[in-house]
């Protein structure tokens, strides 16, 4: 239903959290999240997204965590939320520099 680019070269860094700007769900109620990680100098990255119906409240949902250099997806359906933004944590000391994009659908 909707395609959208997260991050682009984005360096994550321990102890600040990347934010990604929010994506509407619109008529989805799934989503795909795509990840690259270029370089990673610490141990490993997290990625939480977060739903919101408002856009001020947003709660976790799922995360992927254990993420390392190379390429990965993950999917979460029954969304009711009407946006998503993706938060990015680096998970001991160093610098990731990742690249994620998002897809949407209605399952």
């Amino acid at each position: 239903m909707g395609s959208f680019q997260i991050f682009q070269r984005l360096a994550v860094v321990n102890g600040v959290d990347a934010y990604s700007q929010p994506f509407p769900m619109q008529n989805a109620n799934a989503f795909r999240i795509g990840t690259l990680v270029y370089s990673n100098s610490a141990t490993s990255l997290s990625l939480t997204p977060e739903g919101s119906v408002d856009g001020q409240n947003w709660h976790d949902l799922t995360a992927a965590t254990g993420l390392t250099v190379g390429y990965s997806t993950f999917t979460q359906s029954s969304i009711t939320d009407a946006m998503v933004r993706l938060r990015a944590s680096v998970v001991g000391t160093g610098v990731i520099i990742l690249a994620s994009e998002a897809w949407t659908s209605q399952q």
